[in-house]
């Protein structure tokens, strides 16, 4: 009777044999490819190595024929290859380095892809997220995409960065419920009032405008297009056309800051934040004027259509960090906790209450509702006029 062939998994008779004073098991293996192979572990004892070949005959995992990825493969080893193949932007690829250098090389880095579980995934992350929740989201982000690559490769059955619960690390107190905050119309009035005040400031030796000089144009076009603030700065002359009826403005790209890119200078990328296509937005009166006042001051002929709306003294493209001291500096006892992102929710929220939160979400350009209630939108507290109703429903009791 012909010998049954093994299936795949199955290993045959284990042998044991002493060289050198040292213990070598082997067997014959066939693993999940449907290949025999032969796997061989040491000891100092013919047991110790029984059973360490035991050990790995339970764990094995078929090697792939041309993959990047093994049982062998460590962490380190494991994030060169996820970020070599990663499609994101050079921006993404330059973050994630910088946070797996910080905060993932030296601390897990040399372990192997089967010695890091679900536990210890949770433990460092959420270790970090109690502290920096940013850093713990996009640590998340790429240990998660590191470790598709290897179920893909049949090393690991599941992605342990999947169970990882970051919620629980950074949730508000119970009875306090966090969620965005938007200015009131007194309040913008008086931020941008400072603004201004701020604008007509000159500083004793220093040649050319005032620092602040674009600061309230900024904070005004902000408020007509609830854009990003590296957006906005992005805009060139040629993305806006006032002589449209009703003038419009298409958002098109993103301002790099200095360092965000190592080795990057401050830049201009030719698409929004994700890939997003470009966005048109109609412009309310103060926008326009805002912008007309800019023209103005670009001297005779008036600016080259690829030139930066919010150029800076030579006429490249002004930083985000300086307009963020700028705002600092500006800012009024009380209004310390305004940013440039919190007009971003301030446009939501007054789109809301004024039209709906569809024209809302129309208005940020995001791809779900759920982005824009959940993040944009500040929560109402005011129940609507139902007194009618509750006195008939009352009424009708006997």
């Amino acid at each position: 009777m012909p010998r049954q062939r093994m299936a795949p998994g199955m290993w045959g008779k284990i042998t044991v044999r002493c060289e050198g004073g040292m213990y070598i098991a082997m067997a014959r293996v066939r693993d999940c490819d449907g290949q025999r192979r032969k796997a061989e572990r040491n000891g100092a004892s013919e047991e110790a190595a029984r059973t360490a070949l035991l050990a790995h005959l339970r764990e094995r995992t078929a090697p792939v024929v041309g993959t990047l990825v093994t049982e062998r493969t460590t962490l380190g080893e494991l994030f060169d290859t996820y970020i070599s193949s990663a499609r994101v932007s050079e921006q993404s690829r330059d973050q994630y380095t910088n946070v797996w250098n910080l905060h993932g090389r030296k601390q897990i880095g040399a372990l192997r892809v089967r010695e890091f579980p679900a536990s210890r995934a949770d433990a460092l992350l959420v270790g970090i997220a109690r502290e920096r929740a940013a850093t713990a989201k996009t640590l998340r982000t790429v240990l998660s995409g590191m470790f598709k690559l290897a179920v893909r490769a049949d090393v690991i059955p599941t992605n342990p960065v999947r169970e990882v619960d970051l919620a629980r690390a950074t949730a508000p107190t119970p009875g306090l419920r966090r969620g965005p905050r938007a200015l009131t119309s007194s309040e913008f009035a008086t931020l941008r009032a400072a603004v201004v005040e701020y604008a007509r400031v000159t500083v004793p030796g220093r040649n050319g405008p005032p620092p602040g000089r674009l600061l309230p144009a900024f904070l005004d076009l902000l408020l007509a297009t609830g854009g990003r603030p590296d957006e906005v700065l992005a805009l060139r002359w040629c993305d806006v056309d006032l002589l449209a009826d009703p003038p419009t403005l298409t958002l098109s790209g993103t301002l790099i800051d200095h360092g965000r890119i190592k080795g990057r200078p401050l830049h201009r990328q030719a698409y929004r934040k994700g890939g997003a296509g470009d966005h048109t937005l109609l412009l309310p009166t103060t926008a326009v004027d805002s912008l007309a006042a800019l023209i103005s001051e670009s001297g005779p002929g008036g600016p080259t259509p690829n030139a930066p709306v919010f150029a800076n003294r030579d006429g490249g493209w002004m930083s985000l960090a300086n307009m963020r001291r700028c705002l600092r500096e500006a800012r009024s006892e009380g209004m310390e906790w305004v940013k440039f992102r919190s007009i971003r929710p301030t446009v939501a929220t007054a789109v809301r209450d004024a039209l709906g939160p569809e024209h809302a979400q129309a208005q940020l350009s995001h791809a779900r509702l759920s982005t824009t209630e959940a993040h944009y939108l500040e929560r109402r507290t005011t129940g609507p006029d139902a007194r009618a109703a509750l006195e008939r429903f009352a009424g009708a009791r006997e």
